[in-house]
């Protein structure tokens, strides 16, 4: 559900068995609750980070310069071990030039600079099979 709703797909979902547990209703609950909350900045534009091809990380950015919110980052894990890694965001799009405020999940932020690419490294751990999101202010 996070690799739809994260991507700006509108997903619906039906049937009996949907909420076959109240574990199950919690999740599908947070994850539209989240979708909801960031629902201006996960419909803009996507930017793709690296491509899937199983072996290492792969993620996508959602960029609008005009939103509080400047950016959104997906980052996935298809190992079954975490890993940690130093990632190039892509803040051209953004609207940011000299510095940005980085949040993972929601948290407090942090600044970083930007370079003359218009880009900052930012350190990340992922935990196996697992994805992580960023915010971009």
């Amino acid at each position: 559900m996070m690799q739809y709703y994260g991507a700006g797909v509108q997903a619906c979902y039906r049937g009996p068995r949907l909420y076959d547990t109240e574990q199950t209703r919690t999740r599908v609950s947070e994850v539209v609750s989240w979708y909801k909350r960031y629902r201006e900045i996960l419909n803009s534009d996507v930017l793709h980070m690296r491509r899937a091809d199983g072996r290492d990380w792969d993620g996508w950015m959602h960029v609008n310069p005009t939103l509080a919110i400047k950016g959104l980052v997906l980052l996935f894990n298809p190992l079954k071990e975490p890993m940690t890694r130093t990632i190039r965001i892509p803040l051209y799009y953004t609207g940011l030039t000299s510095q940005a405020m980085i949040s993972e999940k929601g948290g407090a932020p942090k600044a970083f600079r930007i370079n003359r690419l218009f880009e900052t490294e930012y350190r990340v751990t992922i935990a196996a099979e697992s994805y992580t999101w960023l915010l971009v202010q």
